[in-house]
């Protein structure tokens, strides 16, 4: 029912607000399609029981679905069902999912299964392989809500094109997944489906703004999702989730087609993959690039995939050189974080890499620059969207404030700003030749993925360390390290804060409340580096002992 046939209907509650009864109707309906798809009863969480994640199921990276799937091995309705079974688990344990169409799913994968079979061949690269999708995404058929209940029912009648593409290449689309109401948000919670959480604590959040994605990949309900960023949208979920993540350069990888598009033009939102393995990336990245999105979507430049590229982050090049960065001149992350730090530096001196420390970005101009640019209406479409049905916004957005919003002519201003800390960040960056011994710049900056773990749900307030890459529109991917453990990452006796986020963020910090948390650091590369990304990835995992199928 959408919001206006609910407005009109007689038998509506008087004594219930309209947002309400439709965000409880809607939410029904997807509880009893999940359930429907359900392999058995759901048993009850244990009293304190807040590690959800240890579910013992049959898992592949994608590469290796993709491989038994085009050989015949496995068949594409069998592994679509393996993963909706496994995904009603998650979303049992953490909530992380909105829309539903297991059932069309079945279908696409009954269609590819009948064309293998006749033609002995793959349909396209990503032949039988599920996908999930972030709430956002556009499907025929299906809702994009944004969080806000006065979207539901507004069906789309066209797909985005990246979604129709990756269709035609075989993908078997069969789930979207939660966000937070107004997507600004590092929680994940809004008044239709809820909140969701993180399955090593659900105690603590998901993140945001692609959180559904984070927490059922890590729960292994998806081998391969698709999330969005414009100030770490991708990367806040795969840190608190404990999984990978791909934030590209913008014009890299495809997104929302023309039409469903927005008109940010300074700091522009980007689409990428979320996985278990930095395999599900790789292969994310390479079956879209091989479909040549430059000819059919309007943002993509003509970049092919480069191999070369790849090989000099595999480090088959040439010797590499990593800066770190130990925090950004505003907050200092926990403990476990900084720990992280340390165990990935010693890992890849092991390994034979160079690694020298670099001086802190200026996290707070950074911000600054930044927040002048997403707050530039005064939040005048979220107001709009809100006082259709009078829904109340989330405590975890900021209210919209109209004394924030800038004519044009200083929109201009900032956007030459942004375009002067994007020049200076890249002579920052050049200069560090003349401290390698290779004599070439770094080739990559490891930094914090935040000023903190996974934090109790509501209380995420601070995201500069993830919004850089998106200030300066450079390649930046999450990669997973360790976890909290109260012994090995006590809180300081004393502590002198470089800033009132810094002071609250070590207020909060308390390692028995974290514990398991995951911790997860940034791999920031320049622009347009998506290759060499990935290849350095593959580089710190060998370093960190993993394995080329290695699965979170």
């Amino acid at each position: 029912m959408t919001a206006e046939q609910l407005i009109q209907s007689p038998s509506g509650s008087h004594n219930v607000p309209i947002w309400e009864q439709l965000a409880t109707e809607r939410r029904a309906l997807r509880d009893r399609q999940v359930a429907e798809w359900q392999p058995g009863p759901m048993p009850a969480l244990e009293p304190g029981q807040t590690f959800v994640r240890d579910i013992t199921i049959t898992e592949s990276s994608p590469s290796q679905l993709l491989r038994h799937l085009a050989s015949g091995k496995w068949s594409a309705e069998n592994v679509i069902r393996a993963f909706i079974a496994r995904t009603t688990l998650a979303h049992h344990l953490t909530n992380p999912l909105t829309d539903i169409f297991f059932d069309r799913a079945v279908l696409d994968a009954q269609r590819l299964d009948a064309i293998l079979r006749d033609t002995g061949k793959p349909v396209g690269p990503l032949h039988g392989l599920p996908i999930s999708l972030k709430d956002i995404m556009h499907t025929a058929g299906g809702e994009s809500t944004l969080g806000f209940i006065a979207r539901i029912g507004c069906i789309s009648k066209t797909e985005d094109r990246l979604v129709a593409k990756l269709r035609e290449a075989g993908a078997v689309f069969y789930c979207k997944t939660n966000i937070p109401q107004t997507l600004m948000s590092g929680e994940c919670v809004n008044y239709i489906y809820g909140r969701t959480s993180t399955p090593f604590n659900t105690l603590l959040s998901a993140g945001g703004s692609s959180g559904g994605e984070g927490s059922l990949i890590s729960l292994g309900g998806s081998p391969l999702g698709i999330g969005s960023d414009i100030a770490g949208s991708i990367r806040t979920p795969a840190n608190f989730n404990g999984i990978y993540g791909l934030c590209p350069s913008p014009d890299r990888l495809p997104g929302h087609s023309a039409e469903n598009s927005d008109g940010s033009m300074v700091i522009r939102g980007v689409n990428g993959p979320l996985s278990r393995s930095v395999d599900g990336l790789e292969v994310y990245t390479r079956s879209v690039l091989s479909l040549k999105p430059w000819r059919w979507n309007f943002s993509s430049a003509c970049i092919p995939w480069r191999e070369e590229e790849y090989a000099l982050g595999c480090g088959q090049v040439r010797r590499l050189c990593f800066g770190f960065m130990a925090h950004d001149s505003v907050v200092l992350p926990n403990p476990p974080i900084l720990r992280g730090m340390q165990e990935m530096r010693s890992a890849l001196i092991r390994a034979g890499h160079q690694v020298i420390d670099i001086e802190p970005f200026d996290g707070k101009e950074l911000a600054d620059a930044a927040f002048r640019v997403f707050l530039a209406t005064g939040g005048e479409e979220v107001t709009q969207l809100l006082s259709i049905l009078s829904e109340p916004l989330i405590k975890e957005v900021p209210q919209p404030d109209p004394s924030t919003k800038i004519p044009v002519l200083e929109y201009h201003e900032c956007a030459v700003k942004i375009k002067q800390l994007r020049q200076k960040y890249l002579d920052i960056w050049q200069a560090t030749g003349g401290r390698t011994e290779t004599g070439f710049p770094i080739d990559a900056i490891i930094l914090p993925s935040g000023g903190t773990v996974a934090p109790p749900h509501g209380t995420m307030e601070y995201f500069t360390y993830e919004a850089i890459s998106n200030v300066l529109e450079w390649t930046c991917a999450t990669v997973p390290v360790t976890r909290v453990n109260p012994l090995q990452d006590p809180k300081p006796t004393s502590f002198e804060p470089m800033s009132d986020h810094d002071r609250r963020n070590w207020e909060k910090y308390t390692p028995e409340f974290y514990k398991d948390a995951p911790v997860c650091l940034q791999v920031m590369g320049r622009r347009y580096e998506e290759e060499k990304v990935l290849g350095l990835l593959r580089t710190i995992d060998q370093a960190l002992g993993r394995g080329e199928y290695y699965m979170a």
